[in-house]
C-alpha cells in the first residue's frame, strides 16, 4: 500500500507541476469565447490550483498509516480531490477576484 500511495503523490505532483506551468490547459478555459479569456487571469487561478495539489500530496503519503482501508480510501483520494473540489467551486463563486 505504501507503494501505491507514492505512485498516486508522484503523480499528483506531476499533474499540479504541469499546471503550474500550462494554466490553459484546465478544462473549460478553452471552451470559453475569445472575449471572455481576456479578461481571465489563468495563471492565477492555475497558482491555486497547483498549490492545492500541492497541499493534498501529505494526506496521500500519510494513507498508508491508516488502520483500516476506508480511512486509507479517505486519506489517498478524498480528501486531495475534496480540496479541489472546494477551490473549483471557490472560483466559481469568487470569480471576480481572477478578472485581469
Amino acid at each position: 500500500m505504501f507503494f501505491g500511495a507514492v505512485i498516486f503523490a508522484i503523480i499528483w505532483s506531476l499533474i499540479a507541476l504541469f499546471i503550474r506551468k500550462h494554466p490553459e490547459t484546465m478544462s473549460g478555459y478553452n471552451m470559453m469565447p475569445k472575449h471572455k479569456r481576456e479578461k481571465i487571469n489563468i495563471v492565477k487561478i492555475g497558482q491555486l490550483v497547483s498549490n492545492t495539489m500541492f497541499a493534498g500530496v501529505p494526506f496521500a503519503l500519510l494513507s498508508p498509516l491508516m488502520p483500516n482501508k476506508g480511512l486509507f480510501m479517505l486519506l489517498l483520494v478524498g480528501i486531495p480531490c475534496g480540496m479541489l473540489l472546494a477551490v473549483a467551486v471557490y472560483v466559481n463563486v469568487c470569480h471576480k477576484k481572477f478578472e485581469k
